[in-house]
């Protein structure tokens, strides 16, 4: 008898490893852009590592809702994995937005330094909200993109910038620097821009050429504005129900193409300068001056946000991994 009941076991167990799980994964990238084309690697090494027991079914250009709809989804168990912006992580674990504080960063090599050791702080605050953290991933430096030249800071005064709905860095940072927010979601921003409901725009040059507002501004200011981030989100209720081989599948090819992706939007960013340039938009130079009053700025934002973003600790562990990579 005993022997008979191992043998069902054993050919239960088989046959529950046979069925394929379908894993919906949301992003707001449209098809065709270079997320789009590292999304469909992504889905195609998965399912020949799971040998058929994952498939990944990918809804694209936020098919399945604005980000703070699939974050509430993806939390619920109805999107089982997602990619998103730091402005909606930063809805989850407001932590997150001191990757996108205004002019905090030189160079991608200080970007690098502060994400390997905020990483292990994100993963464990992610994990206590619901999520896997399976990747970080970033848009590049931001460049402020506008209708007309903006070259001194008294140039932004009275600016219509779009802006996040609801977020508190941007609301502070266009505050600080004089411009006018004019808070949109993603889907709004383009038509806004070609009826001339907002001026301004700030983006990576790949995000604005993918996004095609680059279409409707004429200029952009030669100072790195900020650094977009990004990451990518496994429901824990999703994750549970896969058996560990399916969990490692998942989690290590997701974090695999988070850092394929970062190589390749760094690469094409520097291309999409060159693409901007081409299309006739010009370069403007922020003379130095209000450059630096810029920066003095910045960081009156930075420590204004302690205490309602990030703790004093966090920041100053991000400034020491930033100066360390100097």
């Amino acid at each position: 008898m005993k022997n008979i009941l191992t043998i069902i076991t054993m050919l239960f167990l088989g046959s529950v490893s046979v069925f394929s799980v379908t894993i919906k994964y949301a992003t707001i990238a449209p098809q065709g852009s270079v997320w789009a084309e590292n999304a469909e690697k992504m889905k195609k090494e998965i399912e020949q590592k799971s040998k058929g027991s994952l498939k990944v079914q990918i809804f694209y250009g936020g098919v399945a809702g604005e980000e703070t709809t699939v974050l509430k989804k993806l939390k619920a168990g109805m999107i089982d994995m997602a990619s998103f912006t730091g402005i909606a992580l930063g809805n989850e674990v407001s932590e997150v937005r001191l990757l996108e504080l205004p002019m905090f960063f030189n160079n991608e090599k200080q970007v690098d330094a502060v994400v390997k050791a905020l990483y292990p702080d994100f993963e464990k605050k992610f994990q206590q909200r619901g999520f896997v953290l399976a990747g970080w991933g970033e848009s590049g430096f931001v460049y402020l993109m506008s209708q007309k030249p903006i070259q001194r800071i008294e140039d932004m005064k009275g600016t219509k910038i779009w802006a996040p709905k609801g977020d508190p860095l941007v609301k502070s940072m266009l505050a600080e620097f004089g411009l006018i927010p004019v808070f949109l979601g993603f889907e709004s921003v383009l038509p806004q821009l070609q009826t001339g409901g907002i001026e301004a725009v700030y983006a990576p040059p790949m995000g604005a050429i993918g996004l095609q507002w680059f279409r409707y501004v004429k200029h952009y200011s030669n100072i790195q504005l900020a650094h977009g981030t990004g990451a990518t989100l496994i429901s824990s209720k999703t994750y549970k129900k896969l058996n560990a081989e399916q969990q490692k599948i998942l989690k290590e090819t997701s974090e695999k193409y988070s850092r394929e992706l970062v190589k390749t939007l760094r690469s094409e960013n520097e291309k999409g300068m060159a693409i901007l340039k081409k299309r006739g938009i010009k370069a403007v130079e922020v003379n130095n001056a209000d450059a630096q009053t810029l920066r003095e700025k910045s960081v009156l934002v930075q420590n204004k946000l302690v205490g309602s973003l990030y703790s004093k600790d966090l920041l100053n562990k991000a400034r020491a991994a930033r100066d360390s990579a100097r």
